[in-house]
């Protein structure tokens, strides 16, 4: 177990500390999905005005599906018509050195190895650079935990509502431990598009690409990605793809020059 000190909680989060998830005490993986839906309850789902909201009809979403055959590439692309299998498991899940909502280091975060060394670099460039405090919500979710959220979702808003913001099972990216929700105390700890305003939403989508990150639901992108803007939902793509992206303004399905 890790010890905790002051320089933690000051935002010096330090790397080469990942823990494979094989060595995580007994039941822990068993528990994730109840604690990530607990963490998950500090998502801001203000009520969305009839402008705010997007339209899920400007493609065929959820038409013609494509199992996907190659979930292992760092590039993988899982999106409303590419679907991962309900057994995908990442084969090299580890728990990154970094803040979670609560200030906790790694607890409950999952990522895949290299993904995670990223993100340790981006928080730790973060308060280096900028001593700006980047806080982790949900990292790798297993197929079951997506299909709990979501479910929930329709539940409390509709499907037409949920599939604005919330995935179907399988076509998740935190299914590949690739994708990581972060937020900051300026946001009040939550995922919420003012996160895109705070200095650490700021930081973030100016430097994210150094590490292998994109915004992967950038603004004013809806119509393309069939998801509201998400400025806190980052995605690995490794340093060559996401710079490019970055660059050029890019959505990870032109990258591909697929959809």
């Amino acid at each position: 177990m890790r010890r905790l000190t002051l320089l933690v909680l000051l935002g010096f989060v330090g790397t080469g500390c990942q823990r494979p998830i094989e060595e995580l005490e007994p039941k822990l993986l068993d528990e994730v999905d109840q604690s990530q839906m607990d963490l998950e309850q500090k998502v801001d789902n203000t009520e969305k005005t009839e402008e705010d909201s997007i339209e899920n009809n400007n493609r065929d979403f959820y038409e013609d599906i494509t199992l996907i055959t190659n979930p292992d590439s760092y590039l993988v692309l899982v999106n409303k018509n590419n679907a991962l299998s309900s057994s995908y498991v990442p084969g090299d899940l580890v728990v990154p050195n970094i803040l979670n909502i609560d200030y906790r280091v790694g607890y409950n975060i999952f990522m895949r190895m290299e993904a995670a060394g990223k993100l340790e670099q981006l928080f730790q460039a973060a308060y280096t650079e900028s001593k700006l405090t980047l806080l982790a919500l949900s990292g790798y979710r297993s197929y079951e935990h997506q299909a709990q959220v979501y479910n929930e979702y329709v539940r409390l808003h509709g499907q037409d509502e949920a599939d604005r913001f919330s995935a179907r099972p399988g076509h998740s990216e935190h299914q590949t431990g690739l994708a990581i929700d972060v937020t900051s105390e300026s946001a009040g700890r939550k995922l919420n598009p003012e996160f895109g305003n705070t200095a650490e939403g700021l930081w973030v989508k100016q430097n994210a690409h150094r590490f292998g990150y994109i915004i992967r639901y950038p603004l004013e992108r809806e119509q393309d990605t069939g998801y509201d803007y998400e400025p806190w939902h980052l995605r690995y793509v490794g340093v060559e793809a996401a710079t490019e992206i970055y660059e050029n303004n890019l959505i990870l399905e032109e990258y591909l020059g697929k959809w």
